[in-house]
């Protein structure tokens, strides 16, 4: 008989999930196969759409009314889940199977604390008393260092932030020790901070519980941080799958290869302006084809036969289905190329390099003389508390105010990209809104092109609104679903009389070209496009008036990697073929290298660094910055490394500490004398260094060039271009 801890916890065999339409069964995934073992974590990557869920739900038996497993078999330590009757998979579920959902508020009731909500996983599956079920849920919640945990439990969702609320629902998770945990992207909305502390907690777990994971993520950084082995999914279809070093370092199938090159990279040279896009969509399941390689419409191999010597292969994509074919000791590819494909180096056609840097002059004074576009001076915007205290009421106490941005001064030079990075809540998005007219400034002063734009874009001049446009985060908020994308794009061309009236479809086709969008689209309504179509409309719309600057706030921070890297491509030739000026708000540092000029790092409403890309990367910088660098995780499982994991939550806006904003959470405070007693008692200056880069902070710059250096921090001193 088998030993017990050699069963695996998940054995997936050929299988195949389908929808009931009103037309027809629509097959959403087939011929499916992968093990997960004891202690061992499963990554599952692919773009939106590919399946990936629909596994876990399948797994789960969550697939809804009209949702199906049509053949194959789940099974689980050694039981067969197929056909098990729903009461005997609900106790299942409940005791041995768990599962991380990407957004926690959409799994923690709002109106229960979360005492009562962890506590009834234990009630409603054990025999445990209340009092037992509480204590055990505080002892989980501390071991996956929830701070203060006895009282979390008495709170609320809403009084909890976005990375405790994915603490409480992993503690929960794992309250019954379940052998097989599942994981749907449950770092995707999370700060890069927060996504390296959930992350090392998952290893941790790991190694204590045994337990079995599938880790479900577009990050390739994530994944190959927490993976194991890797299944490639597409279009229904794994295509590949193997041990996590042999899929990274030899890709075999052209989809994955994709994947890999759509990511931008801390290391790449500045030089790159370009990434590598797979062409096309991920087919919808009823347009999937099954008498040919469902990948064949996007693969590049199979368009431009990238130097393959045997051609015969690539036709026979075109008449004949794949299968999964070794590669390699437990490396399978569903691609007829198989190990043809190794014989290119998957990395050598990827980049482009025409890129060419904004000259940051060593001179101050020269750098003071650059033309400059936008100016923001000491800009302020704070809100007042909405809840104030019964004494503030009656002005016995003073008024409270949330800090949102504080005192900050910013240049933006002509026809260069400033970037924005920090973590939720740092003020980011406020900073812009204040510069475009959405926030009105409480005090300081900011101009674009010398003219003052400190009142709300209600009170702002015709020509001013013309000159500043945006591209939002999420543009389905922003698209009216009842009218065509040639409307939309073309009513600011109407506003601003960018073209004459008989004109303006021939100008809307001009802009959707631009965009690397057919004239078609013009009729197309927004429901008929997919998340990466939409942003390319919405910044068409925002280069419809032929503005100076525009500004991108988390323009790519939603899309899967390959529209990312389309979308990133596409912001890089507009600013060099329109000589456009941005500033691009983002939480992902290499996304912001890649595209920027100039860096700002926010910290609780103030710039704590500032300076040319190329100055900002390598060391010396500021304590929070090297914090963020440290957390983003590198698309090689080869490259380990310790992120600096920040202690606590970022501040209330509402009540600072003194001092240094940052020294509650500062892991280079003992580094002064008196354990740094100045950072809680006076505020830093800015040290300024070469090239306009400046640090906000009191360890001198030749030390955090030491420190950085001593943690083996190397990485940022790879060539520039």
């Amino acid at each position: 008989m088998e030993n017990a801890s050699e069963v695996p916890v998940l054995e997936v065999t050929d299988l195949a999930i389908s929808y009931k339409t009103r037309k027809r069964d629509v097959p959403a995934v087939r011929g499916v196969n992968f093990t997960v073992r004891h202690g061992e974590t499963v990554g599952v990557v692919g773009e939106s759409g590919c399946g990936k869920s629909t596994i876990a739900f399948g797994i789960l038996d969550f697939l809804g009314a009209n949702g199906r497993v049509v053949g194959g078999s789940i099974k689980f330590m050694g039981k067969e889940m197929v056909g098990t009757p729903k009461e005997e998979l609900r106790k299942i579920r409940g005791n041995n199977i768990s599962m991380v959902y990407q957004d926690p508020m959409q799994a923690l009731n709002p109106s229960l604390t979360l005492g009562s909500q962890l506590s009834e996983v234990l009630t409603a599956h054990t025999d445990m008393t209340r009092d037992e079920a509480r204590d055990r849920c505080i002892t989980m919640l501390e071991r996956v260092y929830m701070p203060d945990a006895a009282n979390v439990m008495n709170r609320y969702p809403h009084m909890i932030s976005g990375g405790q609320q994915q603490r409480v629902i992993i503690a929960m998770a794992l309250l019954n020790n379940p052998s097989l945990l599942i994981m749907d992207e449950p770092t995707t909305a999370l700060d890069v901070t927060v996504e390296a502390a959930v992350l090392e907690l998952i290893e941790d777990l790991k190694k204590d519980f045994n337990t079995g994971i599938i880790f479900i993520t577009h990050n390739l950084g994530v994944v190959a941080k927490v993976s194991d082995r890797l299944c490639v999914m597409y279009g229904g279809e794994m295509v590949e799958r193997g041990p996590i070093e042999e899929m990274f370092a030899n890709p075999a199938h052209p989809y994955t290869r994709g994947l890999l090159c759509c990511v931008p990279r801390l290391g790449d040279s500045l030089s790159n302006n370009r990434l590598w896009s797979i062409r096309g969509r991920v087919p919808h399941p009823s347009e999937r084809a099954k008498d040919s390689c469902i990948f064949a419409p996007r693969c590049d191999w199979l368009e431009k036969g990238m130097g393959l010597s045997d051609k015969s292969l690539v036709a026979k994509c075109r008449i004949e289905h794949p299968r999964l074919k070794d590669i390699s000791d437990d490396h399978k590819s569903r691609c007829f190329l198989g190990r043809e494909t190794l014989k290119t180096p998957w990395n050598d056609f990827v980049r482009g390099q025409k890129r060419k840097l904004v000259h940051v002059p060593e001179d101050d004074d020269e750098l003071v003389t650059m033309d400059k576009l936008l100016g923001v001076d000491k800009l302020r915007v704070w809100y007042k508390d909405r809840n104030p205290s019964l004494k503030a009421i009656l002005g016995m106490e003073k008024k409270k105010y949330v800090k949102a941005v504080d005192d900050i001064s910013l240049k933006v030079i002509k026809g260069s990209t400033v970037g924005v990075v920090g973590e939720s809540g740092c003020g980011k998005s406020t900073l812009v809104k204040g510069i475009i007219g959405l926030e009105k400034p409480t005090s300081g002063n900011c101009d674009l092109m010398g003219l003052d734009i400190t009142q709300p874009v209600k009170q702002r001049d015709l020509s001013l609104i013309r000159e500043l446009q945006m591209v939002f985060q999420n543009p389905d908020s922003t698209l009216n679903p009842s009218y065509c994308i040639g409307k939309q794009i073309g009513r600011p061309i109407r506003k601003f009389g960018t073209a004459p009236r008989g004109k303006i479809r021939e100008e809307v086709e001009r802009l959707l070209r631009a965009v690397k969008l057919a004239s078609y689209y013009y009729d197309r309504y927004p429901r008929q496009l997919s998340g990466g179509e939409k942003q390319r409309v919405g910044i068409a719309r925002a280069l419809a008036s032929r503005p100076s600057m525009v500004i991108c706030d988390e323009p790519v921070s939603a899309l899967d990697v390959s529209v990312q890297a389309a979308v990133l491509n596409l912001l890089n030739e507009i600013k060099e073929e329109m000589g456009t000026t941005m500033i691009f708000i983002a939480h992902d540092l290499s996304v912001v290298r890649f595209i920027s000029d100039f860096i700002a790092v926010m910290y609780l409403g103030q710039i704590v660094e500032f300076g040319p890309v190329d100055s900002i990367y390598p060391p010396p910088y500021h304590p929070y910055t090297e914090a963020l660098l440290s957390s983003v995780p590198i698309p090689d499982p080869r490259q380990k490394r310790q992120s600096i994991v920040l202690a606590g939550d970022v501040p209330s806006a509402m009540d600072k500490p003194a001092g240094c904003y940052f020294h509650t959470r500062c892991p280079r405070r003992r580094e002064l004398p008196d354990n740094g007693n100045i950072c809680t008692q006076q505020a830093p200056e800015f040290q300024k260094l070469k090239n306009g880069h400046k640090i906000l902070c009191h360890i001198p710059a030749d030390r955090l060039t030491e420190l950085a250096l001593e943690r083996g921090d190397k990485r940022m001193t790879l060539a520039t271009g």
